[in-house]
């Protein structure tokens, strides 16, 4: 579909919008959980909580009923999420327009650890920067990086979820730095309630199915309570790029690797992309094979026959992608576009009040998720990973007839391996968690709760297939013996089990040698945390103006992690990957204090007047004692107008992964004291000597309730985080060409550190997680609710939009916008602005600073009348650049001579349309149909540099009955 049939479809649905003020999503039904005043989803709203019987607030630890908290808070009710009948709540929150698509099965198809895992993604800064928790309590760790998977909460027992887009760690501790998800479940549940419930994309595939009950009751005569349930979801995902139109166009980067056209930019996107660095079959690459050369264009058929390859509009000579190439092989082929995920959860929560003054509560939480997929089939792409030499026993005659005569004496082969079978990848994660607390009154309107929780996670995954690179090396090296056989060269590999491997033509390997040359790689990381945490709240005194509301508490936490590997990821066999075992802990023990001391009260220009104060002390076991501070103010100036403001220091502790965590891999890396390229061991991983990043955020915000327009409420919040000494690390060809800076200079320094080298050849590069890493974000949260009888029925509409002026990224390096003496642009430097970026290179999976849109918007409508409820959505995402360290043509620095140009560097934006429909058979029962993506739009060009916002999966229908007694 065309972008202009694309924004006209945008703009009438936006002009149905907007004529009824302000669209979205129905607002929350539940009047009990916050006064009518409080319905606008960015002012914090009070809640019921169902253990302690007080009113919580999760931007503020203080319990206070009406408070509204400095701090913006979206609130996003059950009823919204049915609505919309999302089996998943990542992915209703994804559209969130504060969120960013992190860790989802769209965006992640291709990852070994964690696969189908929905992690929450506040501001782009990072999943790691967004505390996720369930009732207000924190919730066992998915991963050794300290995310919380949020399929592992059950749709069915989700009461609202309270975002709180500041920073919070004064009054939740680590991880806070861009915000707080708190789900808050339904533990007040009475009766039976399922939902079932099946969805199929209009080509057919993605498949999910949805299965979930729940049941709550009263026990003792109504002093205890339990609630019991659990739900299975298993969406069959989307196996190939080849099930989309955009995905047969084959949407590709090319670029050059060595001298090029005057007018050619140094890399540009293209359909119809195919490699020219390897082939099914094989592809000589690499020396001899440019043009005029006399190995050029040489591959290998059925049977080892030569056959000649058909570049195309062919790009350089070795490792590019052209648009030409082996008719119908894509980069893509094995990849899925969409994940499979299969989910199981689970919940048990029972309370009891033995008196006025005590209750007790037991929660057991169990929840299951990942997938088994394939990957990409193992490949050899570039110079030098697989040598042929001239002697080799299979090669074909004609072949080495042409080396003898041009006195060649070796060549690498470029190949996937389509006959050894796709990587099959299996990941899946396990929690289990226990949760024991209690809560109650001390008398003069003191209260105090406390819990201590343990949970358990046990990640596990296995890749078969995967390329054992030694035995590989070793049974390409085939020769014949003195009596004709054929064997591997190495005499010690022999020796040890060598079986020779044929590698020209596709179906040529025998199935010893592929036993030989593959195996599986299994990591099993075991995780545990324990919580224990009390608090006390209360009102000790009075000013002029009301009572003095405090809060303070104290928490002990314990994060562990052991990860185990496999031997031949011990030894670095495999290409990719290879972690190391290890194990680390860490012990944080905590103290709060939060105060909300009333100024003013009922005076002209000063309705309500609050200033809100928060302090936390946090000592590490690993880094030591770190101090978190917030000061906000809430000045209700009349009916009309509110403003509020918050200061604070936030922080986010290093994590076992971060801490002790360690990956190898073999890359392909230009040696700058050789000039030539090169594989080159790459070690990845943690550092103990990490401490915690600190991030000052400020937030001002105005609610307007206009008197004369009932039912209407609007905000507008600014907010700016800047994040010092962020966890992120150089990559490896940065730090061995900073190394040779060094020695040119004559001084090997910090970078040569990280450098394993024997005079002028490299053995290792090491590249650690290390503070070095700086944030800048700034933009603007805007949100209306608006609701209001119309006829025989009634109207909800809701706005949710941000505009991300910056995110700024520096790594820490200290390069400037560099330029040649032509004054071509070098490079942008070491401080990015990535707003508006919506492709491109992530600058890692700590430190976020990609796929963050200048704007983002979601509105809708609700009409509900009799027992129908119809709802129309509208989700906006802006286009913007691929990526902001490359420069286009409409940047003012473009020449198409400079190393970091691109022929185009833009994306234009989507304009998605969802629509549902309800219908209430009667108290009991109630039916519904689901259309998302409803004009089927395609993802922009090119969708293979996009990161996850825009949908890939197409017009989508779901259907479901609910059930309640």
């Amino acid at each position: 579909m065309s972008s202009r049939r694309s924004l006209c479809q945008g703009v009438a649905t936006w002009i149905l919008l907007s004529a009824v003020a302000a669209p979205a999503l129905a607002q929350s039904q539940d009047a009990a959980s916050a006064p009518a005043d409080d319905s606008a989803g960015a002012t914090s709203q009070a809640a019921d909580d169902s253990d302690s019987g007080a009113i919580v607030i999760t931007g503020s630890r203080v319990v206070r009923d009406g408070f509204d908290a400095p701090t913006p808070t979206t609130v996003l009710s059950s009823d919204e999420l049915q609505l919309r009948g999302t089996t998943q709540i990542g992915a209703f929150l994804t559209e969130v327009p504060a969120f960013r698509a992190s860790t989802s099965p769209q965006s992640n198809p291709q990852s070994s650890r964690g696969a189908g895992q929905y992690f929450a993604d506040l501001r782009g800064l990072g999943n790691v920067r967004t505390l996720v928790l369930v009732d207000g309590r924190r919730f066992t760790p998915s991963s050794p990086e300290g995310q919380v998977d949020l399929n592992m909460i059950p749709t069915v027992l989700v009461d609202r979820i309270d975002v709180v887009t500041g920073g919070a760690s004064a009054q939740w501790g680590s991880d806070a730095v861009a915000g707080v998800v708190n789900i808050i479940l339904n533990t007040r549940l009475d009766g039976f309630r399922s939902d079932f419930s099946f969805g199929i994309t209009t080509y057919g595939d993605n498949e999910e199915y949805r299965a979930s009950l729940a049941y709550g009751s009263d026990f003792a005569d109504g002093r205890g309570h339990f609630v019991v349930g659990g739900e299975y979801v298993n969406s069959a995902g989307v196996d190939s790029h080849l099930e989309r139109p955009f995905g047969r166009d084959r949407q590709e980067q090319v670029s050059y690797s060595g001298v090029r056209p005057a007018d050619a930019p140094s890399r540009f996107y293209a359909s119809g992309v195919g490699p020219i660095n390897m082939t099914r079959g094989g592809l000589i690459i690499g020396p001899n094979t440019g043009p005029g050369q006399p190995l050029r264009g040489i591959q290998f058929g059925p049977g080892g026959a030569t056959q000649p390859f058909n570049y195309g509009t062919a790009v350089g000579t070795s490792a590019i992608n052209n648009t030409g190439g082996e008719p119908g092989f894509s980069i893509r082929s094995g990849h899925y576009l969409i994940l499979p995920v299969e989910r199981t959860t689970g919940l048990f929560h029972v309370n009891y009040e033995i008196s006025d003054a005590l209750r007790l509560f037991g929660e057991v939480n169990y929840g299951r998720s990942g997938s088994d997929f394939t990957t990409a089939y193992p490949r050899d792409q570039a110079p030098g990973a697989i040598v042929i030499q001239r002697d080799n026993a299979y090669l074909p005659t004609n072949v080495r007839d042409i080396m003898l005569a041009n006195n060649i004496t070796s060549f690498s082969l470029g190949r996937e391996y389509r006959d050894f079978g796709p990587i099959e990848t299996r990941n899946f994660n396990t929690t289990v968690r226990a949760v024991l607390g209690g809560s109650g009154s001390l008398g003069g309107g003191w209260t105090w709760d406390a819990y201590y929780a343990y949970g358990r996670n046990e990640f596990r995954s296995t890749q078969a297939n995967l390329k054992l690179i030694p035995n590989l090396r070793f049974a390409a090296d085939a020769i014949r013996d003195g009596s004709g056989n054929i064997v591997c060269r190495d005499a010690a590999a022999r020796a040890a089990g060598c079986v020779p491997i044929n590698l020209f033509g596709e179906g040529s390997p025998g199935a010893a040698a592929i036993d030989y040359v593959t195996g599986t790689a299994i990591y099993t990381v075991d995780s545990t945390q324990q919580v224990a945490a009390a608090n006390i709240q209360g009102e000790p005194f009075s000013t002029w103006a009301g009572p003095v509301s405090i809060a303070a508490g104290v928490e002990h936490r314990n994060e562990r992690s052991e990860a185990l590997s496999d031997p031949l990821s011990q030894a670095d066999t495999f290409q990719y990957g290879n972690p190391k075992a290890y194990e680390g802990s860490y012990t944080v023990n905590e103290g709060y204090f939060e105060a909300v001391v009333p100024l003013a009260r009922d005076l002209p220009f000063a309705r309500r007047l609050d200033l809100n104060g928060a302090v936390r002390y946090a000592d590490y076991s690993t880094s030591g004692g770190v101090w978190t501070w917030k000061l906000g103010a809430t000045w209700e100036v009349s009916d009309f107008l509110t403003l509020r403001a918050t200061r604070s220091r936030d922080i986010r502790a290093p994590n076992n992964s971060d801490l002790f965590a360690e990956l190898n891999q073999i890359a392909t890396l230009r040696n700058p004291f050789t000039g030539a390229s090169g594989q080159v061991r790459v070690q990845l991983g943690g550092n103990p000597d990490l401490r915690p990043e600190e991030a000052d955020t400020l937030t001002l915000g105005v609610v307007i309730s206009p008197t004369f327009i009932p039912g209407l409420r609007l905000s507008v919040d600014y907010w700016d985080i800047k994040i010092d000494g962020a966890i992120s690390s150089y990559n490896a060809q940065t730090v061995l060409d900073n190394c040779a800076n060094e020695v040119n200079a004559g001084a090997p320094g910090f970078f040569c550190g990280f450098v394993d080298r024997t005079g002028t050849n490299v053995d290792e590069v090491r590249a650690p997680l290390l503070n070095i890493a700086g944030f800048r974000a700034r933009g603007v949260d805007f949100e209306a609710s608006y609701r209001f009888n119309l006829g025989a029925g009634t109207m909800n509409a809701r706005l949710f939009g941000t505009y991300t002026d910056d995110l700024i990224f520096d790594d820490g390096l200290g390069v400037p916008r560099t330029y040649n003496a032509a004054g071509v642009l070098q490079t942008v430097g070491s401080v990015i602005d990535r707003a508006g970026q919506v492709g491109g290179a992530n600058s890692g999976f700590n430190t976020g600073a990609t796929n963050a849109p200048h704007w983002t918007l979601n509105a809708s409508l609700s009409y509900r009348i009799a027992n129908w409820t119809a709802t129309i959505q509208g989700r906006y995402v802006d286009g913007g650049l691929i990526d902001a360290g490359l420069v286009g043509p409409d940047d003012p620095d473009y020449n198409p001579a400079s190393p970091i140009s691109i022929g185009d560097n833009t994306v234009s934006g989507r304009f998605y349309t969802n629509v549902a429909l309800n219908y209430r058979v009667n108290d009991n029962v109630e039916v519904y149909g689901v259309v998302d993506n409803l004009f089927n739009e395609q993802p922009p060009f090119p969708y293979t540099a996009l990161v996850g916002l825009y949908d890939k999966a197409g017009r989508t229908f779901r259907m479901g009955a609910r059930f309640q007694f």
